[in-house]
């Protein structure tokens, strides 16, 4: 970028925290669409400078930029590796880095004071994979790892899952995992998922910190589920379990509904794109009023009226559903009909589901309803889709002691209920107060 990337153009991007911290947001597709550049390697020294020279910038958004590892290397020597560094939530998606990059980050592990590190979109490889872990293994703030999409094999498995694992003597308290998308083929194997499946259900046995995993496009069957649920049951922290696009099928969902009976500690449970049935959501009626789900996500499966009918009947239960998208099944007017009555009743939320009702000549149809953001979120979108009049952005930073009390508060979705400023704050909650 060139003499573009001065300290004036950073502080435009630069977010303002609620509690006093910023966050420097230099998105590589906004870049593009304003200037017609992203950042290169180059680019990393005027930006360590301007984290040096401003210790209040907790968060750095780099996704889809052109750094590679020479500019994560420069990251790291001008700044990550200094012990002042204030450095909490780090997002390398999508910047071509390889092992070699993460070989960095790993060398400065003993200044490092990340929360969260996001890798997801990169060429890591096995190789990656292995650093990957041992910078897990020797991390003491580490919250959220996100390692989706990285070409990782089965071969990495085993590297994550013992790093993870609280019985031999682990250091790291991760709250949330991504490990999704792990490549199908490797010249050494077969690609088997229950292998996975049975080496993640091993480590939540014996984890008492994760609350989130997600486990999206793994090739997950219905026969793998029974593997992962031997140790999930035993869980009693994960609160977010997210099998999205994988094979479950009926045969798979049924088998954790019967788990759901159980009133496992599990909050939100995504299981779209799995080829479940009405059979299989039959099933799932069947576990979820003894549940304590407060979110679903079922989209793009195979259900039709009966099934979804099922599921809606099951929603007045003790823990209220706060979140359901269901936009991608074959369900029309009679569904519809039941769906319109609910929004009347407040059982359910226009701003919580995923489908806007409109009638034409007294027929019922549905639209969608962009209420779920989560891949919006996950992949960094731009919020308007191209640039806006650039104004420093304001964040209220959530704190233990807001009211009223989260019920639902997982990475991605929004907070339920929101907060309320008028709320004065918990004095139970409050440090002075303990």
């Amino acid at each position: 970028m060139g003499e573009r990337l001065t300290e004036v153009f950073m502080q435009l991007f630069s977010e303002k925290n609620s509690d006093g911290t910023r966050n420097l947001v230099l998105k590589g597709k906004d870049l593009w669409q304003r200037i017609h550049t992203r950042l290169h390697c180059q680019d990393m020294f005027k930006i360590s400078s301007f984290l040096q020279n401003n210790k209040i910038i907790v968060k750095l958004d780099l996704c889809y930029n052109e750094i590679g590892d020479k500019g994560v290397e420069l990251l790291v020597d001008h700044y990550l590796s200094n012990e002042g560094n204030t450095l909490a939530h780090l997002n390398l998606g999508s910047c071509g880095i390889s092992h070699k990059a993460v070989e960095s980050l790993l060398t400065a592990s003993s200044t490092l004071k990340l929360k969260s590190l996001r890798l997801n979109g990169n060429k890591l490889g096995f190789k990656g994979g292995v650093i990957v872990s041992q910078l897990l293994g020797a991390s003491t703030t580490l919250l959220h790892l996100d390692v989706g999409e990285t070409d990782q094999t089965l071969a990495t498995v085993q590297y994550f899952m013992q790093v993870m694992r609280d019985d031999i003597g682990t250091i790291n308290k991760l709250r949330i995992f991504d490990f999704s998308r792990l490549v199908p083929m490797s010249k050494h194997y077969q690609y088997d998922p229950s292998h996975l499946a049975e080496s993640v259900g091993e480590m939540l046995k014996v984890n008492p910190y994760l609350s989130e995993i997600h486990l999206q496009k793994n090739g997950i069957d219905g026969h793998d589920i029974e593997l992962l649920l031997l140790g999930v049951k035993l869980n009693k922290t994960l609160k977010f379990l997210d099998l999205g696009f994988n094979n479950i099928g009926d045969h798979g969902i049924e088998l954790i509904a019967r788990w759901l009976s159980k009133r496992p500690p599990l909050l939100a449970l995504n299981v779209a794109g799995n080829g479940i049935g009405d059979t299989g959501a039959r099933a799932l009626s069947f576990g979820m009023p003894f549940s304590k789900l407060r979110m679903l996500d079922i989209t793009n499966n195979r259900i039709k009226n009966g099934g979804i009918i099922d599921i809606l009947n099951s929603l007045k239960k003790p823990y209220v559903m706060r979140y359901l998208f269901i936009w991608g099944n074959d369900f029309d007017h009679k569904t519809l009909v039941i769906i319109e009555r609910m929004l009347l009743s407040t059982v359910l939320v226009q701003e919580q589901i995923d489908v806007k009702l409109y009638t034409v000549d007294d027929v019922i149809y549905a639209a969608y309803y962009p209420s779920n953001h989560y891949k919006h979120r996950y992949y960094c979108v731009m919020d308007h889709g191209c640039p806006v009049e650039l104004k420093i952005k304001r964040n209220r930073m959530e704190s233990r002691k807001d009211l009223p009390h989260a019920k639902l508060n997982l990475h991605y979705y929004d907070r339920y209920p929101p907060v309320n400023p008028v709320l004065p704050p918990d004095k139970r909650n409050c440090v002075c107060q303990t």
